[in-house]
């Protein structure tokens, strides 16, 4: 039997393949472009009828309806990375949020008896093979490992094709096929503030021709891609591919040649941003995504020298203690592969972590500093400070490492808001931490 007389037995509609899942499954549904956006819908008008089922995927696109509260104990819905999505349905609707370092997704997932996998793929290809996408590496490659009961496609023509190894799925592999065409949700990059081109200026002079980088998606990354096109020989290990790497790409200063691990691939988990994002990874060998618990193992990336990670958080004490994911008892966002990317910096020749933030925020009572004497009650400290390197705002650069807690709280508070210099003094002060 060929792999179209396959296809054609297993085929079945968006309506039916959801009829699969029975109460008390626990089905896995991928992340963020991976997620089966159109058989989710189907889902929808069925989940009521459903009893302990739980559902594990991340960052969604769309807002179902098994995210409001009625849900709960019908189709339970817990996330492994929080989105927007996620954070309003986590007060009061039907949204949990599993907290870990990518790099441990394996241990996460394993932990879970899944019953159903259903995923996003492309078509097949001439060999009957299909690709899992932009955001393939975000763990369904260690699902599908687990050779559980059923696996179930649903083909997108719009997923892009990358066609590496561990992004494929062959469709002897599937148990369903459903055909679900839609458009790819579009992180299109926000244009940079002036804070965030000042920060990008006091970055950019860090970063040496040759490195291999890891950096976010936003305004700030955006801008850092934009102001590296002069560089030569850079190489790309991260956990998400973005925007602007795709343009450091277009632009030939991405080459990949003194990368020590994986020379000349751009390696990454999973992708956000336009559909010329998209259009450019589709069928392009250069890139390779992998399981994320692999793509976030520090003793790999640190295989690179010169690693340079830049990342973000929301505020940090004046022990350099770093939040960037909640604050107070307010979830904002998963833990992410932060920790795993800092860690690997400490391991790698040359390597250099950098973590961003504005130095003021707008909060409850107005306008505050994201410089703390001390964090909020509650909050999650995403990054331990004897992990921290180096920190900036637009205000300056913080170097954090080998100095003594006087020190650090001297080297934050120069670089805080002006208006907020002074009371962060005088706390620090008063329990000894400045002299």
């Amino acid at each position: 039997m060929s792999w179209k007389d396959t296809y054609n037995t297993k085929l079945t509609t968006l309506s039916d393949v959801v009829k699969k899942i029975k109460s008390g499954d626990k089905i896995w549904a991928g992340g963020y472009l991976s997620v089966p956006v159109l058989a989710l819908k189907e889902l929808d008008k069925t989940a009521l009828n459903l009893d302990n089922a739980e559902l594990y995927a991340g960052l969604l696109t769309y807002p179902y309806e098994f995210l409001k509260p009625e849900y709960v104990g019908h189709l339970t819905y817990r996330s492994l990375f929080m989105g927007p999505l996620e954070k309003k349905a986590q007060n009061g609707g039907n949204a949990e949020i599993i907290t870990y370092h990518l790099s441990n997704v394996k241990e996460v997932l394993d932990r879970i008896d899944f019953d159903v996998m259903i995923v996003e793929t492309t078509p097949p290809d001439e060999n009957g093979y299909m690709s899992m996408g932009a955001c393939g590496g975000v763990g369904n490659r260690i699902v599908l490992d687990r050779n559980i009961n059923t696996v179930i496609a649903i083909i997108n023509e719009n997923q892009p094709f990358v066609g590496n190894k561990e992004n494929l799925l062959h469709i002897d592999d599937v148990h369903f096929i459903a055909e679900g065409h839609h458009p790819i949700a579009e992180a299109k990059p926000a244009a940079p503030s002036e804070v965030e081109i000042q920060i990008a200026k006091l970055i950019l002079p860090m970063i040496k021709d040759g490195s291999t980088i890891q950096i976010g998606i936003g305004g700030l990354s955006n801008t850092i891609g934009l102001g590296l096109k002069n560089h030569k020989n850079l190489g790309i290990h991260t956990e998400m591919f973005t925007e602007s790497m795709m343009e450091l790409c277009k632009a030939g200063a991405v080459t990949g040649a003194a990368k020590n691990y994986q020379p000349h691939k751009i390696v990454t988990a999973f992708a956000a941003g336009s559909q010329e994002l998209l259009d450019f990874m589709d069928h392009n060998d250069q890139i390779k995504i992998d399981n994320v618990g692999i793509v976030n193992n520090p003793n790999e990336i640190a295989k690179n020298d010169n690693l340079v990670s830049i990342n973000t958080c929301i505020m940090i004490d004046l022990t350099g203690q770093v939040a960037a994911e909640g604050i107070g008892h307010k979830q904002i966002s998963g833990t992410g592969g932060q920790v795993d990317f800092i860690r690997a910096t400490r391991m790698s020749k040359g390597g250099l972590s950098i973590i961003t933030l504005k130095s003021t925020y707008k909060g409850k009572d107005g306008i505050d500093s994201t410089i703390k004497f001390e964090l909020p009650p509650g909050t999650p400290v995403t990054t331990l400070r004897n992990d921290v390197q180096i920190i900036v705002t637009e205000y300056g650069v913080a170097d954090l490492r080998g100095l003594s807690t006087v020190q650090r709280a001297k080297a934050l508070i120069n670089i805080a808001h002006p208006d907020f210099r002074d009371e962060l003094r005088n706390a620090a002060i008063a329990i000894n931490l400045y002299k």
